[in-house]
């Protein structure tokens, strides 16, 4: 027996199984790729150079035709604005006759007619039967004549330019802010308390109600295109005044101071109201005006500024000594 143990024999050496070989991504990607995927990758961008160059002839068809519209266009454009101002300057389309009916006819037809010379900034004729200047002739016409209330324009055919004037209606005469400071002449004004003409000294406006009361809005020196004060109130005083009247009254004037009124008969009697209280004065007025006599001298005032209430007194006739 052999004096070696068995644990002194070594072991004999397992084989070893093969490790698996691990490629990381870097490896893969450091790894030259083949041919095949190269060339198939050539392929195709070569294809899409060919399907671009098929596309370029057509893009710049599109875009030429689209220079040729915007240039045909234009050329049409200019054509037919120099057409249009063409027309604008021929005589058939031209006002050559200003026809005027109403007040001032010769005078409103030249200032139609000045407003008519000229052109719209060097281009369009004034008097073209499409660009006629209606905001200006009305305003000067206006400026000029403030008896004028309005002023209506519009074409007769292609040649005639038609004006009618209507002129204001007078109410009453403004003759001055009291009857201490009376003014000659006086003025005519409308039912809105406007002052729009220097009245002529006849019969008939001594015939009309001559008002007393200040201005408001004088320009200068003449009180034309200026109102009355309280002129909203002037058409309920002017219809008081109708109802008065017609209570067998004879009223001539009619004075304004502050909030109240005074209403003078021909023989001098004063009828005394509150502006604005029309309504309660009439009523009073009926009640106690047919026990006088307002014509005829015997009462010197009637006062109606307290609603239901009408006070009066008469003038003392002076004894006649024998």
């Amino acid at each position: 027996m052999s004096a070696k143990k068995s644990w002194d024999i070594a072991p004999r050496a397992r084989p070893q199984a093969a490790k698996p070989v691990t490629r990381s991504m870097r490896d893969m990607e450091a790894r030259p790729k083949s041919a095949a995927p190269v060339s198939k990758r050539n392929v195709t961008i070569a294809r899409g150079k060919r399907e671009k160059e098929k596309r370029t002839p057509l893009k710049k068809q599109r875009s030429d035709k689209r220079h040729l519209f915007v240039i045909v266009a234009t050329v049409l454009a200019v054509l037919l604005i120099a057409v249009f101002f063409y027309v604008l300057w021929l005589p058939v389309f031209r006002m050559q006759e200003v026809q005027v009916t109403g007040a001032h006819k010769e005078e409103v037809s030249q200032i139609a007619k000045g407003q008519l010379l000229g052109s719209h900034f060097y281009i369009v004729p004034r008097n073209s039967l499409f660009f006629i200047p209606e905001k200006d002739i009305r305003a000067a016409v206006l400026q000029e004549y403030p008896d004028i209330e309005a002023l209506s324009i519009s074409v007769d055919g292609l040649q005639t330019l038609t004006l009618n004037v209507v002129a204001r209606s007078e109410a009453f005469l403004w003759c001055g802010e009291s009857k201490e400071l009376m003014v000659s002449p006086c003025y005519e004004a409308n039912a809105e308390g406007l002052l729009f003409r220097a009245a002529p000294l006849n019969a008939s406006t001594t015939a009309a109600l001559q008002v007393f009361a200040p201005l408001e809005g004088v320009q200068g020196d003449t009180p034309l295109r200026a109102y009355v004060v309280y002129a909203s109130r002037i058409p309920d005083a002017l219809r008081f005044v109708k109802a008065v009247q017609q209570l067998k009254a004879n009223v001539t004037s009619l004075a304004i101071r502050n909030d109240e009124a005074d209403l003078y008969t021909t023989a001098g009697t004063r009828i005394t109201y509150v502006l604005g209280q029309e309504q309660e004065a009439v009523i009073t007025a009926a009640s106690i005006f047919s026990q006088l006599n307002l014509n005829d001298g015997s009462v010197e005032y009637v006062d109606l500024r307290f609603a239901g209430k009408g006070y009066f007194k008469r003038r003392q006739v002076p004894e006649v000594s024998e």
